[in-house]
């Protein structure tokens, strides 16, 4: 493999001719809108040794315990093809990570996931963000109307996350227009509009929330 290929895939822009992308300044790849979801998730740290499929998987863990899907993405693809949905990864954004990590950050998320659906998974995004600043690209490459997933995890007990977060589910909602919005964590009262709003209790202990 020469210099040039090793760097292809060590970014993955190797699966950009595989996925559909944006007319944004930022090029986000794209996923696609789906209407359905899964009644039972489960945590990518418990995918490989389950037996049960017919759930979705989700990525509401620390960064380190999902790094390998990127780095790996063919292989992971491959594995997650088995379940009846996948989340895309929830790659940490931050109020004080700088701007460039942030929009890495969401679009590794969404490449990810557009590849996935191109290999036949049922894939829905995972949308996150930190401040208003994010709002300019966080929502980038969501097809509107379908199904999304955020958190309230490490929410409810920060005055600044709470309010920046509710702050994103005006913005989200305005943008996206998702069917409906599956929420991991404890329940925060907010204005759903037109979406269903289905929970999930967070059975991570490592997150807080």
């Amino acid at each position: 493999m020469n210099e040039r290929m090793r760097t292809d895939y060590s970014y993955n822009l190797h699966l950009l001719s595989q996925v559909e992308i944006d007319d944004s300044p930022l090029n986000m790849p794209i996923i696609k809108a789906i209407d359905t979801y899964p009644p039972e998730i489960i945590g990518f740290n418990y995918a490989r040794t389950t037996s049960n499929f017919r759930k979705g998987v989700h990525f509401y863990l620390d960064d380190y315990q999902f790094s390998r899907c990127w780095k790996e993405p063919e292989r992971y693809a491959e594995m997650l093809r088995k379940f009846d949905y996948v989340f895309t990864p929830d790659f940490s954004l931050y109020t004080d990570m700088p701007k460039p990590l942030q929009i890495y950050n969401v679009y590794r998320s969404r490449l990810l996931g557009a590849f996935w659906q191109e290999r036949g998974i049922n894939v829905i995004p995972t949308l996150s963000w930190s401040d208003e600043d994010s709002f300019e690209f966080c929502f980038n490459g969501v097809e509107p109307g379908g199904v999304v997933t955020v958190s309230t995890v490490g929410v409810i007990k920060n005055v600044e996350s709470l309010k920046f977060w509710k702050k994103g589910m005006v913005e989200m909602i305005k943008r996206i227009k998702p069917s409906t919005i599956l929420i991991y964590g404890k329940p925060i009262e907010f204005d759903n509009e037109d979406s269903e709003v289905f929970y999930f209790k967070n059975t991570n202990l490592g997150r807080l929330g």
